[in-house]
């Protein structure tokens, strides 16, 4: 008979454990997403939440399930996360000081977030702005500004403007 070797052994079960522990997990994060997404899709019909709104929560708990997963993963195969969240940091660091070079756009989409959770107004509501004055119907809301439609045609407005000037909601739709 040849030679055992231990140590090839010991790796190969290892590795089939890990690779049986990953598969495991992905299973059970899939399964985990689904009753989240279930819940998610029934919190909606009951608070009544557009369908937009709906995507744009989906969307950001997939994204974060992704995220979830990937750390486990990499913590199951035994990658040294310290490295990787000094890369995120450093990333996440760049992207602060980009936004803030444009802060208009990140304060339009922080309002527009605000808006998605808040939900002062949906499409369909009518609002009146007070500076300069408007009425005006609500036609789609986007992260960075909402469209509206007054007599005289469709118009984008930042969204921000709804957290700096006044808005009186004159009809919820």
């Amino acid at each position: 008979m040849g030679n055992f070797d231990l140590d090839n052994y010991i790796t190969i079960h290892s590795n089939t454990f890990r690779l049986a522990l990953s598969v495991l997990v992905l299973m059970l994060m899939l399964l985990l997403r689904s009753v989240v997404r279930k819940r998610i899709k029934n919190l909606s019909i009951l608070h009544s939440y557009e369908a937009h709104r709906l995507l744009l929560i989906r969307k950001i708990t997939a994204i974060l399930f992704w995220i979830v997963l990937g750390v486990i993963i990499l913590t199951i195969w035994g990658v040294n996360l310290e490295n990787i969240w000094v890369y995120i940091g450093s990333f996440i660091t760049l992207v602060a000081v980009a936004f803030f070079a444009i802060w208009s756009i990140l304060s339009n989409i922080v309002a527009g977030i605000l808006i998605y959770l808040l939900n002062p107004f949906k499409v369909g509501s009518k609002l009146k702005m007070f500076d300069p004055e408007i009425v005006a119907t609500v036609k789609n809301i986007n992260l960075i500004f909402t469209e509206l439609e007054d007599e005289e045609g469709v118009f984008s407005v930042p969204n921000n403007l709804f957290f700096q000037k006044p808005v009186k909601i004159l009809k919820i739709n």
